[in-house]
């Protein structure tokens, strides 16, 4: 299969994880572009930016929830806060260790956060999300 997302971005403050999960994402062969930030701060700041600096629109977010500074939950407020139009088009994905029934139960009433899913990425998963949300129908 050709790739059929334009950009993936990863929000995690954790390193080899990030390194991991770029490379599985590669792997299946399905995405352009992997961009990495390791804090919410940083990515919030592109993604405000993209527009006027004609930088790529990630089309899917995988956001982790435990970072320092601002954690995912802090960058999901900011993030709708924006009045960036491509949001509404973005998939946004958290992607975390947190087993919590808590952390859960907050992801699925947040309208703008399509699916909770437990690291680490599988190649797996990210064909099915590709194949789910990305090929024309």
């Amino acid at each position: 299969m050709d790739a059929i997302i334009n950009c993936v971005m990863l929000i995690d403050d954790h390193r080899p994880t990030n390194v991991l999960h770029k490379m599985i994402i590669e792997n299946t062969g399905l995405v352009k572009q992997v961009l990495i930030f390791e804090s919410g701060v940083d990515a919030l700041s592109y993604l405000q930016n993209t527009l006027l600096d004609n930088k790529p629109i990630p089309d899917l977010i995988f956001l982790d929830i435990n970072m320092p500074e601002m954690d995912g939950w802090e960058f999901l407020e900011a993030y709708k806060a924006t009045d960036s139009e491509f949001k509404t088009k973005t998939l946004l994905l958290m992607l975390s260790t947190s087993t919590h029934p808590d952390d859960l139960k907050k992801a699925k009433k947040e309208n703008i956060v399509t699916d909770y899913i437990y690291k680490p990425l599988t190649e797996e998963f990210m064909i099915n999300v590709a194949e789910e949300y990305f090929l024309p129908t």
